[in-house]
């Protein structure tokens, strides 16, 4: 975990070393987040949430460039009826149905604008969950695994220094840590505002 978050580090220390050249910008940003965990026990509707954070914008040309990001993502879930059912020996029987999970997200995107005023996103997104409020199972073992990997596509419409942004996430990661029978894939979807101050 510590190797992860000094890789984090040093990419944004990095870029922050480009923060005097042209083509390069850095800010914060609020978006109204839907999620999903989709899988036996699970119930798949979207559920809201927040994700915060900050970003930065560097241009490699005219139309392409590079955008990380350093998020706090708030989302939940609901157990399924059918939860006790599927994990018989290891469920909790005063499980609450309500799960609420606090996850570091680092998107790598890559921009490309075919003109200024809009740019489509495109990359991978790297979430660290840090706080699960959830007792889905005895001797209170964790549920849902620590990482997920995930697919991003998105795109943003940029009016002087404010980004409207609309994003989608993809889980490629089975978040599934009771056993190996049923996958748990998320799902997000963003509609946020930005706001750069350079």
């Amino acid at each position: 975990m510590k190797k992860r978050f000094l890789l984090v580090a040093i990419l944004f220390v990095f870029l922050g070393s480009a923060a005097s050249a042209q083509g390069f910008n850095y800010g914060l940003k609020a978006s109204l987040l839907f999620s999903t965990i989709q899988g036996k026990g699970l119930k798949s509707n979207f559920t809201p949430g927040f994700q915060g954070g900050a970003f930065v914008e560097w241009d490699l040309s005219k139309k392409w460039g590079f955008q990380p990001e350093l998020l706090f993502t708030q989302s939940s879930s609901k157990k399924n009826e059918d939860f006790n059912g599927a994990y018989v020996s290891a469920h909790n029987t005063n499980a609450r149905d309500k799960i609420k999970l606090s996850a570091i997200t680092v998107p790598l995107l890559l921009r490309y604008s075919p003109i200024k005023e809009l740019t489509f996103n495109l990359g991978a997104q790297y979430s660290y969950l840090v706080f699960a409020d959830e007792n889905l199972l005895k001797a209170n073992r964790d549920a849902f695994k620590k990482s997920d990997i995930g697919a991003v596509a998105g795109v943003q419409v940029n009016v002087a220094n404010v980004r409207f942004t609309g994003r989608y996430v993809l889980g490629l990661t089975n978040l599934n840590d009771i056993d190996d029978r049923y996958n748990w894939k998320s799902q997000q979807i963003a509609i946020g505002i930005a706001v750069a101050f350079k």
